[in-house]
């Protein structure tokens, strides 16, 4: 059915971001538009941790409750240098005053948009799906007229990208999308040589009982580059629940320059080589089922502005169409969920005011901690691409000795929680 009409606010893109932006304007007493290009919410491996930071300001919202349930509650990230611990990033050794949320959640993505397009649903808000945005200008009404692929059109006052690190909504802006260290744009396409790779993929893996892999941690091995994070077995999988199995996402770092370049989608073979190859333990791991894998380029650009006045009509960035960075700390989603609650408030405050002062402050605001980030998940890609030898052996040595430095390990807990962007 062809979308017609006006709305006031028009959210392009149904992810995490557009719907926590969606359910926070319903608790103000606005009904937003969510559209999305996607014919149903998609399955696969991109975000799976939710910091405590990221839950406080869910809570705002009255959905974190709603979440609580549906993942695993992590005690933090445990670096291990050959098969020995040598640094404890200990998100459950907060105090109880530092947080309410002692724990990282791990969950999928498509768990987490799940339950807030419930949320929103028993709100009265749906998401319309197959709906592309092509373009928009100025109407001679309140507004921008938003065109649509199949033909039709809505005029709205505020339009809302949050579709992506290639979003429509900024590009149609002419918002400049840059890596704030080299000032390339990110649609510009260097040689994949110049780039970290990421595989990221969700499977059933058979573990020895021998192996003592944390399973309410997050392990990540950097002598092989690859990370093993626990989750709960899908409902679709449940033939796979034996001993011995249980369900991970992986995460294989291919440095630049490197002599093999995975796949796009790699498969069951590739994945179970990678592991046998990077030797996490001594014993072997074998791969029972591969649910879904992805290669990603690990690449960072912010947008100029999170803000544009188009005509009479107001264009917003959140998430991926305002930053991206690596996702070394799982910060994409964290990051992505606080814009939109923030955008949500300075929408409402917009509305009751007109002050453009608003956005801009959520602009400034919400790019200076998009700047932040994107310096700390560098500085982690960067520990994790040191390469096997001398360099390694010294990097390991100084994080085995800010492991016992319990100001320095709580600095680390305290940024990786997202705590220190309140």
């Amino acid at each position: 059915m062809p979308l017609s009409g006006a709305t006031q606010v028009l959210i392009v893109g149904a992810g995490p971001n557009g719907l926590a932006c969606a359910i926070t304007l319903a608790t103000l007493g606005i009904k937003a538009t969510v559209v999305d290009e996607r014919s149903e919410r998609p399955y696969g491996a991109k975000g799976c941790l939710i910091h405590a930071r990221t839950m406080e300001v869910l809570k705002t919202i009255g959905i974190s409750d709603n979440l609580k349930d549906i993942g695993i509650q992590s005690k933090g990230i445990v670096f291990f240098g050959a098969a020995n611990p040598i640094l404890n990033v200990d998100i459950a050794g907060l105090s109880e005053s530092a947080t309410e949320f002692p724990y990282i959640l791990l969950t999928p993505q498509s768990e987490a948009e799940r339950v807030f397009e419930e949320f929103l649903i028993d709100r009265g808000v749906e998401v319309i799906r197959n709906r592309k945005v092509i373009g928009f200008r100025e109407s001679s009404e309140e507004g921008l007229r938003v065109y649509l692929e199949d033909g039709s059109s809505v005029i709205a006052s505020y339009v809302v990208g949050a579709d992506g690190a290639r979003s429509t909504v900024r590009s149609l802006a002419g918002i400049p999308f840059k890596d704030p260290s080299s000032n390339v744009m990110y649609d510009e396409n260097p040689s994949s040589a110049s780039f970290m790779l990421f595989t990221l993929a969700d499977v059933v893996l058979n573990i020895h009982s021998s192996i003592h892999i944390p399973r309410d941690a997050i392990s990540w091995h950097l002598n092989g580059r690859i990370m093993f994070c626990p989750l709960e077995l899908p409902e679709k999988l449940r033939h796979f629940d034996a001993p011995g199995s249980s369900f991970w996402r992986i995460a294989i770092a291919i440095p630049p320059k490197s002599a093999t370049i995975p796949p796009r989608h790699p498969d069951q073979v590739y994945l179970q080589n990678e592991i046998d190859i990077r030797k996490p333990w001594k014993e072997s791991v074998h791969l029972d089922h591969l649910h879904t894998a992805a290669t990603y380029r690990v690449r960072s650009a912010v947008a100029e502005t999170f803000f544009k006045s188009v005509g009479n009509g107001k264009v917003l960035l959140v998430g991926d169409s305002a930053h991206v960075h690596s996702p070394s700390g799982g910060q994409g989603m964290n990051l992505g969920i606080c814009d939109a609650v923030a955008l949500g408030r300075a929408i409402a405050q917009h509305i009751e005011s007109g002050d453009d002062a608003i956005f801009i402050d959520y602009s400034s605001r919400r790019k200076e901690i998009a700047m932040q980030v994107i310096q700390a998940t560098k500085r982690m890609t960067e520990i994790i691409n040191i390469p096997n030898g001398w360099r390694r052996r010294i990097a390991s040595i100084l994080m085995y000795a800010a492991n016992w430095i319990t100001p320095i390990r709580r600095k680390i807990a305290w940024r990786l929680s997202g705590l220190t962007y309140r």
